[in-house]
């Protein structure tokens, strides 16, 4: 397995093939505005390939110290093989010069049935089991509450991911968007 930094005509490929299937039509940016980020050198777009065939993707914004997941899936015929797990793994590796890799995961006592608590409940389960913890962030993006886990290359308090979380989204999040639609808080 190898990791291959995207290119457009690779995002946009994946965007069409993988990323309208695997995330809800009101989580996904739009591809224009994706390929934008990524020429500004600081939104990271990732694919784990076996020989050609992709096999997972991630699309992570960044600043000088964190890195952000904005999108993360296994293809779906590779789903339940390991691979997320493993491309975590390669991810936290690939990037050991970045304090930590910070996710955002839907808040489970905010899903609206229980279905969706279930799904909320084993990403959750997922992220911890690969090592990230669970930090005491929470933030409101868009109108869905998250809570914030990082995996951590240092020894992290929960103030400084804050901060390095803040610093982000004021980079991708424009500004009229970032005052109306961002709520974090450190409890």
């Amino acid at each position: 397995m190898n990791l291959k930094e995207l290119n457009n005509e690779d995002i946009e490929i994946i965007y069409n093939e993988h990323m309208i299937k695997d995330f809800p039509y009101g989580e996904l940016k739009p591809l224009d505005v994706i390929q934008k980020l990524n020429k500004r050198k600081n939104y990271i777009c990732i694919g784990l390939y076996n020989n050609n065939e992709l096999l997972a993707y991630a699309l992570l914004a960044s600043s000088k110290s964190y890195l952000l997941i904005d999108y993360y899936a296994v293809c779906k015929e590779h789903r339940d093989e390991g691979i997320g797990s493993e491309f975590l793994n390669i991810l936290q590796e690939h990037f050991r010069n970045y304090d930590g890799i910070i996710v955002e995961v839907e808040r489970v006592e905010c899903g609206p049935n229980e279905s969706e608590k279930i799904i909320r409940k084993r990403r959750i389960d997922f992220y911890k089991r690969n090592g990230m913890r669970m930090t005491d962030i929470y933030c409101k993006l868009f109108d869905i509450d998250y809570c914030i886990m990082c995996l951590c290359n240092v020894d992290l308090d929960d103030l400084a991911i804050y901060s390095g979380l803040k610093d982000i989204y004021k980079e991708i999040i424009p500004g009229s968007l970032y005052s109306k639609y961002v709520e974090l808080s450190y409890v």
